[in-house]
């Protein structure tokens, strides 16, 4: 056993976990077993909604873990689905979004009380459904959930148009809405706790630990937060460029990256 005191790993799922048309390799399930039979806290860190997780966590065999989904937004149990914390967006700044998607034609996913709405079935809305099993709810003008208060909010598009959107939304909505990238295609407007790192530390501190015993392992640009707070922070082989650079360790291998980086700090 490798005793580097690590007592709490969070993993997220897309390019870190589940690799290779979205299958996680049975040697990542085993070394992950093998942590929870000596006491660490495995949880799963993603920007996906719960239903998704869970489901990818139960069919994973990981029945135990928590779940931290909406890029850090919603933290909840397994199984019970109890919610240990809970959070959303200001009814004043989704409906600022809301109005700006519209006004630009871009492609909004809108998630509320656990349902993702879409205008229309789009071929972004389709390619999401494939890709995470949540059903999109075509709800026409998504300026009618005014006063609401959305989980998350996604953007969706090429993603060369989604790196030229992405700093511009990061710098309107600066101080009032944490804006991010899960995937290229992709990004995302959450509030501005909704962070990995702060749902790192809010776990950290349910579990009595301190920062100093946890590990987070991850591959996209919404995972910066928590591999810079994590005593030890892992970016998988084909992570992002500044991911990579933050990093403590980087793998070599992607499909197996989960097993090698916990095999090296944990057990």
């Amino acid at each position: 056993m490798n005793d580097s005191g690590i007592r709490l790993i969070a993993v997220d799922l897309d390019g870190t976990l589940l690799v290779d048309n979205h299958s996680t390799s049975p040697r990542n399930l085993e070394v992950i077993q093998r942590a929870e039979e000596q006491g660490v806290v495995v949880v799963i860190c993603t920007g996906r909604p719960y239903s998704s997780a869970d489901e990818v966590a139960t069919h994973l065999g990981l029945v135990e873990t928590p779940i931290v989904s909406y890029n850090g937004a919603v933290i909840r149990m397994p199984g019970r689905g109890e919610t240990l914390r809970s959070l959303s967006l200001e009814p004043d700044v989704a409906g600022e979004i809301v109005a700006d998607c519209v006004r630009q034609q871009l492609h909004l996913h809108y998630y509320l009380d656990g349902v993702m709405y879409v205008p229309r079935m789009s071929k972004w809305a389709w390619r999401y459904y494939r890709r995470t099993g949540v059903r999109p709810m075509p709800a026409g003008d998504l300026r009618q959930f005014a006063g609401q208060r959305p989980t998350k909010l996604l953007v969706v598009d090429e993603p060369a148009k989604i790196a030229q959107m992405l700093p511009e939304a990061q710098k309107r909505y600066a101080g009032r809405v944490y804006v991010t990238s899960s995937m290229p295609q992709y990004f995302e407007l959450l509030p501005l706790d909704a962070t990995k790192a702060e749902a790192l530390r809010w776990l950290a501190d349910h579990y009595g630990l301190c920062l100093d015993q946890t590990m987070a392992i991850g591959d996209g640009l919404n995972d910066l937060p928590m591999i810079q707070m994590a005593e030890v922070g892992v970016a998988m082989a084909e992570a992002n460029e500044a991911l990579r650079e933050a990093a403590d360790y980087v793998t070599t291998s992607q499909t197996e990256g989960v097993a090698e980086a916990i095999e090296r700090f944990v057990v």
